[in-house]
């Protein structure tokens, strides 16, 4: 799973950074890097351990589902909750979803 999430998020490259901030192999936010004790998002171990952490977080939050902790992981666990427990209606959210779960099977194939 983390390798097709690091596949979708930054297609594997280390100094990736997002129209909106996110940085790193696994496109963590300042905040969130911040809050995962991540001081450099950059360094592939830090960003690597924050994401792995974090996703691990998520699936426990939602109780294995993986699309949900996706789900989250891309749009926040507040737009999840908004939304009823459920995937939020944006299109960045559900494509991300549908890639990630598509490289899932790719890489496990």
């Amino acid at each position: 799973m983390v390798m097709a999430m690091i596949k979708t998020e930054s297609d594997f490259n280390p100094r990736a950074v997002s129209p909106k901030g996110a940085r790193g192999l696994m496109q963590l936010m300042p905040d969130t890097a911040r809050e995962l004790g991540v001081r450099d998002s950059f360094h592939p171990e830090q960003n690597l351990d924050g994401g792995i952490r974090h996703i691990r977080k998520l699936l426990y939050t939602y109780n294995g589902d993986k699309r949900l902790a996706l789900a989250a992981y891309n749009a926040g666990e507040n737009a999840v909750a908004k939304y009823g427990n459920r995937i939020p209606p944006y299109e960045e959210t559900k494509d991300y979803v549908n890639k990630v779960l598509r490289n899932i099977n790719r890489f496990n194939n």
